[in-house]
């Protein structure tokens, strides 16, 4: 039987500062599976993994699509640490077998991506999101990164608007043409129907924003056919992976 995979959600999540190389550390000494976060770009082609699309620089916002990485280097974190880049992300823990998860906004983000994970040989491990704040159809974020590349494993965040959600916020078709693999969706609006829904379109099921023993031990004893959840995400990471190593290897 399968152990759902738990995703360190920015690193450590609320235990550290939040997409930190010390807070990506920290969740991989907590024995999570992988990391999730965040990617934007810089106007010469640097990733950087922040959640911010601004940065403060002498009292004015800048996107940071617009600024240099020489720039953004420049700007410190809560713990002083520079916002990290990918290249930074992978050479750090290239003696590690964990996954990485990046949520994008944009396709030449997932392009880029796709680029440095070729150059470390990494490919195989990366997964690209679409955001669950997001309202495009799938092939506007996904159609270039396909054609780029037949292989990268690509995730479908439901859209936070859809409380509700039916199989007609899937988009199966587009997923089946773009060759989307996961569903992600928020805890709130995750059921053991919608599991089932999943598994029987042969998707994988993914939770995301559990904080809370109760929600965690609900999703974590979800079975459907012999099948746990596939994965989790959690700004608790380590409650989560303490969690899910109990009840699963039951």
């Amino acid at each position: 039987m399968n152990k759902t995979f738990v995703w360190g959600h920015r690193g450590a999540g609320f235990r550290d500062v939040q997409n930190s190389i010390s807070s990506f550390q920290k969740a991989i000494d907590i024995g999570v599976d992988g990391i999730k976060t965040e990617a934007q770009l810089s106007k010469d082609g640097e990733v950087f993994l922040t959640f911010q699309q601004n940065l403060k620089i002498n009292g004015s916002n800048y996107p940071i699509n617009e600024l240099d990485q020489s720039k953004i280097r420049k700007f410190k974190l809560e713990n002083e640490e520079s916002i990290p880049t990918l290249p930074e992300l992978f050479n750090t823990f290239k003696n590690y077998n964990i996954g990485y998860n990046f949520d994008i906004k944009a396709p030449e983000i997932g392009i880029r991506i796709i680029e440095i994970a070729r150059d470390y040989d990494v490919l195989n491990k990366i997964e690209i999101a679409k955001t669950s704040i997001d309202s495009s159809s799938l092939p506007n974020l996904f159609s270039k990164i396909r054609e780029f590349d037949k292989t990268v494993k690509l995730s479908n965040s439901i859209f936070l608007k859809y409380s509700d959600i039916k199989e007609k916020h899937f988009e199966l078709e587009n997923m089946k043409d773009l060759n989307v693999t996961s569903i992600n969706v928020n805890y709130n609006f995750a059921t053991f129907k919608l599991f089932k829904t999943v598994v029987k379109h042969g998707l994988n099921f993914c939770v995301w924003g559990v904080m809370f023993n109760r929600s965690m031990e609900k999703f974590l004893k979800m079975n459907y056919q012999g099948r746990y959840i596939d994965a989790m995400m959690s700004n608790f990471p380590g409650k989560l992976v303490k969690l899910r190593d109990r009840i699963q290897n039951n």
